[in-house]
């Protein structure tokens, strides 16, 4: 055997041929991304569309018919308190929901109206009616008319400074963001010749927004 033999079969022993390197793992496309952006896409679509919806509602509409209503708890009917109330109607305040939560018996007729805010900034206006219906009769209507219209009543008796007046006190959420108070106050009835047999009693509608601090 010569050199050149010998070295080749050492080779052939010791050199054992290479493992094959394994080919590249396929890389594929990640759908991680595209479903966090599809996500974010249905997100802002969602939102939009909310936001949509909600400003196209309206706000409701101030109700001007005259229709009478029976108010269970008393024997007098009511009407939408718009008409008596426009007077004091002013750069969209009182808002509706508040104006439609207004009821006045059937067959009072507005004699005056007043602005009591002046230069304070919040609303502060009432107006004064007359009824053929007694102070009683009035004091049970109202008391019975704004807990039915949504006015939560918080004070039933005595009137503040005006002797012999009774008033009913009522707090309701406005949709301008303020809390609002209505006070109906009933003057006692008064009887005068050739008047009404049954007599004729005046009563106030004061309306007062809060200021925010309340």
């Amino acid at each position: 055997m010569t050199l050149h033999d010998t070295d080749t079969e050492v080779l052939g022993e010791e050199a054992a041929p290479a493992e094959p390197l394994r080919p590249p793992t396929p890389g594929g496309i990640s759908m991680r991304p595209a479903m966090v952006v599809l996500g974010l896409a249905v997100l802002i679509l969602v939102v939009f569309v909310a936001i949509g919806i909600l400003s196209s509602q309206s706000p409701a509409p101030v109700r001007h018919g005259t229709a009478a209503s029976s108010v269970p708890g008393t024997t007098l009917q009511a009407e939408p308190g718009t008409a008596a109330l426009a007077a004091v109607v002013s750069s969209g305040e009182p808002p509706t929901n508040i104006l439609n939560a207004v009821s006045i018996p059937v067959g009072s007729v507005r004699i005056s109206h007043q602005n009591n805010a002046g230069q304070a900034g919040q609303y502060d206006s009432q107006v004064v009616l007359r009824s053929g219906d007694s102070q009683g009769a009035l004091l049970a209507f109202y008391a019975a008319d704004m807990r039915l219209q949504g006015w939560q009543v918080f004070d039933r008796g005595p009137a503040a400074n005006d002797p012999g007046a009774l008033e009913v006190l009522g707090k309701l959420a406005g949709s301008d963001g303020y809390y609002w108070e209505m006070g109906a106050t009933v003057s006692p009835t008064t009887f005068s010749r050739g008047g009404p047999a049954r007599g004729q009693t005046e009563f106030t509608i004061r309306l007062l927004q809060e200021s925010d601090s309340d």
